[in-house]
């Protein structure tokens, strides 16, 4: 999961989009901490801005 989601940036990034946003899944063991996967995205791209977003479901 954290693999394909790095490269979806990478390649978001190749299209020039300028936003990478990835939900926090806090009881997911592989993925409850977001800044691992935003450095890893941080890393492999070049001019797209990663953060964390949030959908409110109520």
């Amino acid at each position: 999961m954290l693999h394909d989601a790095v490269d979806i940036a990478v390649g978001a990034d190749e299209l020039g989009v300028n936003n990478a946003s990835f939900r926090v899944h806090h009881f997911a063991p592989q993925s409850a901490a977001p800044f691992p996967l935003l450095a890893a995205a941080a890393a492999r791209t070049r001019r797209i801005e990663v953060g964390t977003g949030v959908i409110d479901m109520r």
